[in-house]
């Protein structure tokens, strides 16, 4: 599991930007590593075989997401041939472009994705764990304070 990319730097930007752009270069997170890692495939033509390259991120509790770019490492044994590592270090530094790009939020309704609380199942557990942080409305009252919106 040798990194190869030390030269690309680790970036913060907001989970849904991260994972957007991510899918979109055919990363996925795989359901182990508690979905801190993203993956996907090389394919030699020559050799016949596939390498996995795998991109370690961090989910901070503010939304954000820490990418681990300079970490990148290919997830086999045996090293890749270099012309996977030389098409793998291409697609990084595309992907470092892309995620350096200012986050574009929606201006109008109709360009919004409304209607969506949680997009996966990372967002629900977090959306679960906010949740759980909320005070009930008795508590609320209990400490002087009005409960907002009154239902």
């Amino acid at each position: 599991m040798k990194e190869f990319s030390k030269t690309l730097a680790t970036m913060t930007r907001p989970f849904s930007f991260v994972h957007k752009t991510l899918s979109e270069f055919g990363f996925v997170r795989p359901k182990t590593h508690e979905n801190q890692l993203y993956v996907t495939t090389f394919a030699d033509s020559i050799t016949q075989r596939v390498y996995t390259l795998a991109i370690p991120t961090r989910f901070l509790e503010n939304g954000h997401t820490e990418v681990y770019l300079g970490h990148t490492r290919f997830d086999t044994e045996e090293e890749p041939p270099s012309r996977v590592v030389e098409a793998a270090i291409c697609r990084m530094k595309e992907l470092a472009d892309y995620l350096n790009q200012p986050n574009k939020r929606p201006h109008t309704v109709e360009t919004a994705s409304n209607g969506y609380m949680a997009t996966d199942s990372y967002d629900i557990r977090r959306l679960g764990n906010e949740m759980k942080k909320m005070k009930t409305n008795s508590e609320l009252k209990q400490t002087g304070l009005i409960p907002d919106p009154i239902q």
